[in-house]
């Protein structure tokens, strides 16, 4: 299960405080018990799509694949 953010992970690679604050907002929102899942992409991409951490999650998240997209435990986001 997706427990959150890799905040020491982020700070080692040298995430800036402002890009790691944005990446939480659009991880609570992505995560939100509240619409589809498409439904919450599309609107963590309207609120945060111009920060390019977030842009890279999305593009993850679109990508064809078999695999699935992990989800946190209790079905909604820390």
């Amino acid at each position: 299960y997706l427990q959150g953010l890799n905040l020491v992970g982020l700070k080692r690679h040298g995430f800036d405080r402002d890009d790691i604050h944005t990446l939480r907002n659009a991880y609570r929102l992505l995560f939100a018990d509240e619409g589809t899942m498409s439904e919450r992409m599309t609107d963590v991409d309207d609120v945060f799509g111009v920060c390019p951490p977030v842009e890279v999650i999305l593009r993850f998240m679109q990508a064809e694949s078999s695999r699935g997209v992990c989800q946190p435990k209790d079905g909604h986001a820390a």
